[in-house]
């Protein structure tokens, strides 16, 4: 019994001790929210009415302020504790300036130039040709026609077109320029047919021969006539396109018919040729001339295989196309008229008095490079031709000296 009146008081005695906790809770927490919506001046009236009021609110107050929370302990399990959060500086990016840079000046160049890089002799030997066969810059048809014309009319051939003219009128003053020169050079075959027969005439009655400058004259007459015909259809079908063949086909033209810039350019291309036929073949013409000096009794067409004939008609500034039966033909027309020529300069002191063009034309056309030699070494060369040509086969004779002016071997 005394166990049970034990039990029973010491539960009414906790029972009152939460009733007891429960009501001071509750007033807590209408203190707080009392003080709360206060105000400043209403919390100094209530506090200087009673003191006693101001000691429970101070008192309430201090129950309602928060304290520190206890610091969390790890449990016995955990054998990482929890990481602290680690506080990253912020980093702030650089501001990029979108500003125009200054131009720079340009770099001044020194007053002595930069030492030259020594190159070794064989670099030098091997580019040489490579430089010097490089092709130069070719025109277009419009700029070689504009040209062509310019260089007309400041030699007068051609009368320029009027100041203030239309694109129109120019190009129709133009044509009509071209149509009249064209009609003047066929009419120039024609009066040179009349003097050549002349000439024929007077060798026919026992006169004087022929000297050198009448045959040139009466050969250049009868390769305008071949010309004439094809030149004619072309000027009254479709004139416009003799500029286009001036520049791709110019031996269609006769030679009464060339501008001087156009027949300027047809030199230029054939010694280009022919010096590059010189350069390219120079070991195959060396070959030759020692093949062609060693079988002196052996016929010349056994010796001339097809690389020989295609390198002797380009340095002779033939055409290279076909089959070797036709290169061999024309290899011997040219040299069998060459002999005719050699005849003629030996009449004529050996081509002493041939003007500068005539002598570079006499060794072109043996196949003898001429460009950035002097006239005296064009003197000298052709005297070395004319020297040697004479003995044995004429033909055979001449393919050799072709042969040796390929190879380089003019002693």
């Amino acid at each position: 019994m005394l166990r049970a009146v034990g039990r029973n008081g010491f539960v009414e005695s906790s029972l009152v001790l939460s009733r007891h906790n429960r009501q001071v809770v509750i007033s807590q927490c209408r203190l707080r929210h009392a003080s709360a919506s206060l105000s400043p001046v209403a919390r100094h009236k209530w506090a200087a009415t009673s003191p006693s009021s101001l000691l429970a609110y101070q008192l309430s107050a201090r129950l309602l302020s928060t304290s520190t929370p206890p610091p969390v302990k790890a449990k016995a399990g955990d054998a990482n504790p929890p990481p602290l959060p680690v506080s990253t500086p912020s980093v702030s990016k650089p501001k990029v300036q979108l500003r125009p840079a200054p131009v720079k000046p340009p770099p001044k160049l020194s007053a002595t130039p930069p030492e030259p890089v020594p190159v070794p002799t064989t670099a030098k030997s091997a580019s040489a040709p490579e430089a010097s066969t490089a092709p130069p810059h070719e025109e277009t048809l419009m700029e070689a026609t504009k040209h062509d014309l310019e260089d007309a009319s400041q030699h007068g051939i051609l009368v320029p077109p009027p100041a203030g003219a239309s694109w129109a009128g120019k190009l129709w003053h133009q044509g009509k320029e071209l149509f009249k020169f064209y009609w003047r050079g066929i009419k120039l075959i024609w009066t040179r047919r009349t003097r050549v027969r002349e000439m024929e005439e007077r060798v026919k009655a026992n006169g004087p021969p022929l000297t050198r400058w009448e045959t040139k004259f009466i050969q250049t007459n009868q390769r305008d006539i071949i010309k004439l015909v094809p030149f004619l259809l072309m000027l009254i079908i479709i004139e416009e396109i003799i500029p286009l063949v001036v520049l791709y086909a110019p031996g269609v033209l006769p030679s009464t018919c060339l501008l001087p810039s156009q027949k300027d350019r047809i030199d230029t291309k054939r010694r280009d040729k022919q010096k590059a036929f010189a350069l390219n073949n120079r070991q195959l013409f060396e070959k030759l001339r020692q093949r062609l000096l060693a079988n002196p009794t052996t016929p010349v067409r056994t010796l001339l295989d097809s690389p020989s004939l295609i390198a002797l008609n380009g340095l002779l500034a033939l055409s290279t196309s076909g089959i070797d039966t036709l290169r061999f033909r024309r290899l011997h027309q040219r040299l069998s008229a060459i002999a005719e020529d050699d005849v003629l300069l030996k009449r004529e002191s050996l081509g002493k008095f041939l003007s500068q063009d005539q002598l570079r034309d006499a060794l072109e056309e043996r196949g003898m490079i001429t460009e950035g030699l002097s006239p005296k070494t064009w003197q000298a060369r052709l005297q070395w031709w004319l020297t040697n040509a004479e003995g044995g086969d004429p033909f055979t004779q001449r393919v050799l000296l072709v042969a040796s002016s390929g190879a380089g071997k003019f002693a």
